[in-house]
């Protein structure tokens, strides 16, 4: 499995947790209200107006897959100035379970917006700390991951949602008003209907690891996964409890289909970060990352590296995140093959600045 889309899988179901009841949202239907919570960046974009064209676009600093996308959705908003205004929503960025109180929130997401530079050419406001706009935008369509962008028309009517890294082609049929609405709508239905589906399965596949987290029931999850496969069973563990996606980490690293021994690097980091383990958990993860990372060979682990780096850093050990970092660095040098090396150096200048954050 490549790297990018483990990123977006795991993106994807943390968003699942965040969905709830809301009046639905399909192609056709009005944009619905706009109710921004702050402006980070250019024009001051509250509400949207009839007559001019929108890219609405979602994302949050943790997510990877939104950062790969900022220079294309600057490149578009560049290529139709004057024809469309882009306004890309902050969103699910409030730390859950932590006590961020909005100043400090701003600060935070304003530092990271002004370090992207040009990546980021285009307006950027807040969503608030219930995730309003995302709820009733994203939630209302049936997204459950970002990054995601609707296009409103000049009739003020969603006509397009979907990833921003693939929309070229709708949104120039929109600016040039010969995008079909109503066919698009059709083919947007039956992709939703197989999503909502698939979400409905995922959510009680994640009900069922729950409650075998409650015992750390490792021997229920090895007959659950003989039951939905591995592969499933062990993406609703890592997704779920902290301690309990540890146990299930280290015994099955290295042993899933479909996972190269980098992404479990990479799982380990994520839980390590996102899922709030235990002091004990987080000493599981940091020898299973360094496991996974001597598995690699020197031109394959400077990315490994860097995960290992996080996974010391959400441990506390700061120094030990510092020497890894460093290490990262000289491993990147011989990092195969060349088109590779670019993504893996952001990798690892993200981790930097974690790191620095950590030493404010």
């Amino acid at each position: 499995m490549k790297k990018l889309s483990l990123s977006i899988l795991l993106v994807s179901m943390v968003g699942m947790a965040f969905a709830q009841e809301v009046k639905p949202l399909t192609i056709g239907d009005p944009a619905p209200a706009f109710k921004v919570d702050g402006f980070i960046k250019g024009e001051k974009v509250g509400e949207l107006k009839k007559g001019k064209a929108y890219i609405i676009e979602f994302w949050a600093t943790w997510c990877g897959p939104c950062i790969a996308v900022f220079p294309h959705l600057s490149e578009l908003t560049k290529k139709y100035e004057g024809q469309i205004t882009t306004v890309s929503v902050n969103t699910w960025d409030y730390p859950r379970g932590q006590n961020e109180g909005k100043d400090a929130h701003v600060k935070r997401v304003s530092k990271f917006v002004g370090e992207q530079g040009d990546k980021m050419a285009y307006n950027i406001v807040l969503d608030d700390a219930n995730d309003t706009i995302a709820k009733t935008w994203m939630t209302a369509a049936g997204r459950n991951g970002i990054p995601c962008a609707f296009i409103v028309n000049e009739e003020g009517i969603i006509a397009w949602i979907g990833h921003p890294a693939v929309m070229d082609k709708p949104l120039e049929q929109i600016v040039n008003k010969t995008w079909d609405v109503a066919a698009f709508k059709v083919q947007f239905e039956a992709e939703a209907a197989k999503a909502k589906a698939a979400a409905e399965k995922a959510a009680k596949d994640q009900a069922k690891i729950a409650e075998l987290a409650k015992n750390n029931d490792l021997e229920g999850f090895d007959a659950f996964a003989k039951e939905i496969g591995l592969r499933t069973a062990f993406l609703a563990a890592i997704n779920g409890d902290g301690n309990f996606g540890t146990l299930v980490l280290e015994k099955y690293a290295g042993k899933v289909e479909g996972f190269s021994t980098s992404d479990f690097c990479n799982i380990a980091a994520f839980i390590s970060e996102q899922k709030k383990p235990s002091a004990e958990s987080r000493e599981t993860l940091a020898k299973v990352s360094e496991a996974c990372f001597k598995q690699l060979d020197e031109d394959k682990s400077a990315g490994a590296a860097a995960d290992h780096a996080r996974v010391l850093l959400a441990k506390g050990d700061k120094k030990g995140a510092e020497e890894w970092i460093a290490k990262a660095d000289i491993l990147l040098a011989k990092f195969m093959p060349e088109s590779g090396r670019s993504r893996v150096k952001s990798q690892i200048e993200a981790v930097k600045k974690q790191i620095e954050a950590a030493n404010d």
